[in-house]
């Protein structure tokens, strides 16, 4: 149990010096981090089987949980649980769900609690006020000796390595002349986890049959070079884009189902790496609300698989136009509206099945944030201070716990 901190107290320097990420390091790790996705999937292959399989068969929701990229893999992932793992899954944001919603959980739910340094307070306390109430707790960590897997049922441990380095934070820094990391990786592990457990869900559940297990497998697999071939393809394209917008400092990013996902992990990469303004919203609450601000000063960026919202997106994208917003559309089809349409596309490569989508779509936003960061003479991971720094660690890992007592 922690008490807490307290902000107006001047911090230690006891987390170390911030690192910072040159944008070169930064654009060496996006075009690296593919090979997470195998080496995250081997090693889960054995510790799903680890999973109580009569929970499993006998749940009726799934709760994901977690903060920052953690949660949003969640929303990315939410598809995939419907679709092969015939189950209801929903992603809360781990303050809603540990204050909000956990007490009043069934005890039937399994609640899978998301933080790869295994420190952050948020998720913790969501495991706890789960196991309170009943619920099945499933840590999805990278460190198997963290807080939040002590206070779980079980452990899925995500961090893997590559010739001795870590791929996923903590740290992948035990080298010396190891490239500093702002841990793109940690994404990709948390994706690739979260599809390997709900098509492990379908099977048990009955679902989804070995043949078709292996053969989704297999898919997942193969995005890990959509990934690769994606950052060839879109990094010249982002770069015009990036020359076009000059000083701008605002971007709206708009996406539904995974794809809203995706426009949230993209906002959060444009305060982090280039720390600029970029802001979140579902495509269909665009049109409701942003709609009324947007203009000949607004760049608008879709995030539009071929999927279910793709035709809305479309819609939306020519509404964009008329308003004389600048337009730039993310997307798997090349011969598409959008590509006639929109004064930037983004490629993505290959043709995605939108429940696994979130892999290789990760890449146009991580390029756009690095490359702002360039255009602007910033680290791509940058603080202010080193107080800053400490009090950004502080804040997300030593905050009080929340009590129903209180």
């Amino acid at each position: 149990m922690t008490e807490g901190f307290n902000a107006k107290k001047v911090p230690t320097a006891e987390y170390g010096q911030p690192n910072r990420v040159p944008v070169a390091d930064m654009l060496h790790e996006i075009a690296s981090q593919s090979v997470a996705v195998n080496a995250v999937m081997a090693q889960m292959s054995n510790q799903l089987e680890k999973l109580d399989k009569q929970k499993i068969k006998e749940a009726n929701h799934i709760f994901v949980t977690g903060c920052g990229d953690s949660y949003f893999a969640g929303i990315a992932a939410r598809l995939a649980f419907h679709k092969y793992g015939g189950v209801l899954m929903e992603p809360i944001e781990a303050l809603e769900f540990g204050r909000y919603v956990a007490e009043y959980i069934p005890p039937d739910s399994i609640v899978c609690a998301i933080s790869n340094s295994g420190k952050a307070t948020r998720s913790v306390e969501a495991a706890q006020q789960s196991r309170s109430s009943g619920a099945y707790t499933v840590a999805i960590t990278g460190n198997e000796q963290g807080w939040l897997a002590k206070e779980s049922d079980l452990i899925l441990d995500q961090s893997v390595s590559l010739d001795g380095l870590s791929l996923t934070m903590p740290s992948n820094l035990e080298s010396e002349d190891a490239r500093a990391s702002f841990g793109l990786a940690n994404f990709l592990a948390s994706l690739t986890t979260l599809y390997m457990l709900a098509v492990h869900i379908g099977e048990i559940r009955g679902v989804i049959g070995s043949s078709e297990r292996a053969d989704l497998h297999e898919e997942i697999a193969g995005l890990a070079k959509e990934i690769d071939n994606t950052v060839k393809i879109c990094t010249p394209r982002v770069q015009e884009y990036v020359d076009m917008v000059g000083e701008q400092e605002n971007f709206t990013f708009v996406g539904g189902g995974p794809g809203y996902a995706m426009s949230l992990f993209y906002a959060a990469k444009s305060y982090e790496l280039a720390r600029v303004n970029g802001t979140s919203q579902e495509l269909e609450e665009w049109a409701h609300e942003q709609f009324f601000i947007t203009g000949k000063n607004t760049d608008l960026v879709f995030v539009a698989p071929v999927g279910r919202s793709y035709s809305r997106s479309l819609e939306l994208l020519n509404t964009a136009n008329v308003m004389d917003a600048r337009t730039i559309v993310v997307t798997d089809d090349q011969g598409s509206e959008a590509k006639r349409e929109a004064d930037i596309v983004l490629p993505v490569s290959g043709q995605i099945s939108e429940p696994f989508m979130a892999l290789p779509y990760c890449v146009p936003g991580e390029l756009l944030a690095a490359l702002l960061a360039q255009a602007r003479g910033r680290d791509a991971f940058e603080f202010d201070s080193e107080l800053q720094y400490v009090m950004n660690m502080k804040t997300i890992q030593e905050s009080e716990l929340y009590s129903r007592e209180n």
